[in-house]
């Protein structure tokens, strides 16, 4: 059944995506940028080089190359072209859903056998009606792969638990490094619940301990060898971005996006009912997991003076474990799930088309544009497409932007419209030269300001441009 619902959720993402055009933000374009060399790699033949990005490379600076290999190995699996072409974006998805088949499995190990596939089935659908993974899942962002590496280590976790060997040891270790691989706040979200989980088993027997640190340095080692220095400034940068908010806006930052960005009203109210429930069964071992999970990512990420809403996706599952065991705490399971299910579908789908007031952070906390993952579609990509599909056909090799606007923070979060022209017309297998002076030289002038020319509406700017081709120009 949760397999089921793991396909019928993809699909009706896809309908998502195929209606979102909007071009990508900087953070998310820098993922992009850097999966975009492992896809040449990979058109080159140069598999190697491939891996060797991967455990070492430096496309992202100080961020690992998990995510970004992954992106460009998917990429090149579906031939390249556009990354805005759903194909390619649903990788994202397929994360989500693998993350959501994991935590699943994690659940059906804190229950008796006849309840393990009710535990599964509700952790599962949980999972994939979380607001926030969902937005993330539509965009190619490292937090939604981490989920699912915060969710593998929980998993390798509980093995190593059932039955403490080497070769499970090494498999939990070489899940925290793939973690660490992806993204260093890895070790703020998945620090409580592995600790909570592996505390007793490797007190008891320290030698598993060097196996398990094998499997992380065998993971991660090669890439933090060549970026220690990197980040040591990294860590550096972050413990001093705290903005001008008062203490208790950053402590009451994570809670509150927690309750209505993450979990949205609907299944934070569940939540807090399957953990009562919990409580009164008193079932130690899931509602302390869940915590765990949960709340102690929540804390140590407090502790982080940069806070984003998209940083605490990994602890989102944590609730799942409350929800997935707690149905089997009650009389009419399947009625439960139906009802939680049910609610949370229509929240995440009225969050998913409809402009819901859903970034409330104080502004001294989270400076800038606010990052609003979870929104309706923007069937508008700014008149790039025009732009690529002009200077293609009349093979312009030298473009002027005359007056491009900047882009408000309700359409993306950074950079202007020039600098996404460049990286369009190459994906659209153009390359041209592009400035902002000499018009009146170039072969083709994007004129933000007056025709004649053709005209090229931009609705979610509110603005229109004009294309002016030199007439000497030939295809």
């Amino acid at each position: 059944m949760g397999q089921v619902a793991i396909a019928f959720w993809v699909g009706l993402s896809l309908l998502w995506v195929n209606g979102d055009r909007v071009v990508r933000d900087g953070d998310e374009e820098g993922h992009v940028g850097a999966a975009e060399l492992y896809l040449q790699d990979l058109n080159a033949g140069d598999f190697w080089g491939y891996l060797s990005r991967a455990w070492g490379g430096s496309e992202m600076g100080e961020y690992p190359q998990a995510f970004a290999a992954t992106l460009g190995g998917w990429w090149w699996l579906m031939d390249g072209g556009d990354p805005s072409r759903a194909q390619v974006r649903m990788i994202s998805l397929l994360l989500l859903g693998l993350s959501a088949f994991v935590t699943g499995q994690i659940a059906r190990r804190l229950v008796r056998a006849d309840q393990a596939q009710v535990a599964d089935t509700a952790a599962m659908i949980t999972v994939l009606l979380l607001p926030l993974c969902n937005g993330l899942s539509r965009h190619f962002m490292p937090e939604g792969m981490l989920v699912l590496a915060t969710s593998l280590a929980i998993l390798a976790a509980l093995h190593l638990v059932e039955r403490p060997n080497r070769e499970r040891a090494l498999m939990a270790g070489t899940a925290i490094g793939l973690g660490l691989l992806t993204k260093q706040t890895f070790a703020l979200v998945a620090a409580a619940p592995l600790v909570f989980l592996l505390w007793r088993p490797l007190t008891r027997r320290p030698r598993l301990m060097g196996f398990l640190a094998i499997g992380v340095a065998l993971t991660i080692g090669p890439w933090l060898s060549q970026h220690m220095g990197g980040q040591v400034a990294y860590l550096g940068d972050s413990a001093t971005g705290k903005g001008n908010a008062a203490w208790w806006q950053h402590l009451s930052y994570y809670p509150w996006s927690v309750a209505w960005l993450g979990l949205g009203p609907v299944l934070t109210a569940f939540s807090a009912v399957a953990a009562a429930i919990l409580w009164r069964h008193k079932d130690r071992r899931a509602l302390m997991l869940g915590t765990a999970w949960l709340v102690g990512g929540v804390i140590l990420l407090t502790v982080l003076p940069k806070k984003y809403p998209r940083l605490m996706a990994p602890l989102l599952p944590g609730v799942a474990i409350w929800i997935g065991v707690a149905v089997c705490r009650v009389r009419q399971p399947l009625r439960w799930i139906a009802a939680a299910g049910g609610l949370a579908a229509v929240w995440l789908t009225l969050a998913s088309f409809f402009p819901l007031p859903l970034q409330l952070a104080p502004p001294g906390v989270d400076p800038g544009c606010p990052q609003a993952w979870l929104r309706p579609p923007i069937d508008d990509d700014l008149g790039l497409g025009a732009v690529a599909t002009t200077a293609k056909a009349m093979n312009a090799r030298t473009i002027a932007v005359v007056d491009a606007p900047a882009i408000p923070c309700d359409v993306q979060t950074t950079h202007d419209w020039i600098t996404h022209l460049g990286p369009h017309l190459r994906r659209a297998g153009h390359e041209a030269q592009i400035s902002t002076t000499n018009p009146e030289r170039a072969d083709l002038v994007v004129d933000w300001t007056i025709g004649p020319g053709e005209e090229v509406a931009v609705p979610a700017l509110g603005q229109r441009f004009w294309l002016k081709k030199r007439a000497t120009v030939t295809p």
